[in-house]
């Protein structure tokens, strides 16, 4: 039997209105929610998605030591990202602070002005069959609301396909529950 606890990729990301209601962990998205990528990970480059749980720890020094007294977080993020080969208007419009796309005659245009309020939403980074602690069983993140805060650099190369980077990062949801959201595992 393969360690389980032992996790790779490739993860699939869902965006959302704020407040739409996660998926439980062995259903599959329904409602507002989103595929990141027309084709999900098969969009996504082979640096997959990645989710940062940063922190700044300060500590407190007495004059009578050298060692630490008490340590105190002053910062803590959490950030998800990853690239998109697909530059579909209905994709990139993530890196446009989620911009109407305006379907035309034979034309589709999405503004290129982003304001200046990040547009906010739920994250979902889901894998399916990925679970630490049950075989066959998913891994999901819950991100109840994050800005997409990447800015892309899109180079159309001869040879390589133009890929956006797109960098959720977690908004605290004061009030709510789980206000820095949460990583589920399925166990049976």
């Amino acid at each position: 039997m393969p360690e389980l606890e032992i996790v790779n990729g490739p993860l699939s990301l869902y965006w959302a209105p704020v407040g739409e209601a996660f998926p439980t962990i062995s259903a599959a998205p329904v409602g507002n929610w989103l595929l990141i990528g027309t084709s999900g990970p098969h969009n996504y480059t082979e640096d997959g998605v990645s989710v940062s749980l940063e922190k700044s720890v300060e500590f407190f020094r007495a004059l009578a030591s050298g060692y630490p007294r008490k340590s105190f977080i002053s910062e803590a993020d959490v950030i998800v990202t990853v690239q998109v080969a697909d530059l579909s208007l209905s994709q990139i419009r993530l890196s446009l602070n989620n911009n109407t796309v305006t379907v035309g005659a034979g034309v589709d245009e999405i503004e290129l002005d982003v304001g200046l309020d990040p547009t906010e939403m739920a994250l979902l980074v889901r894998g399916v069959g990925k679970s630490p602690q049950f075989a066959g069983g998913n891994l999901q993140w819950e991100i109840p609301r994050c800005v997409e805060a990447a800015s892309p650099e899109l180079s159309h190369v001869k040879g390589e396909p133009a890929v956006a980077e797109l960098t959720f990062q977690l908004i605290f949801n004061e009030g709510e529950a789980n206000p820095a959201g949460r990583l589920l595992v399925q166990t049976s």
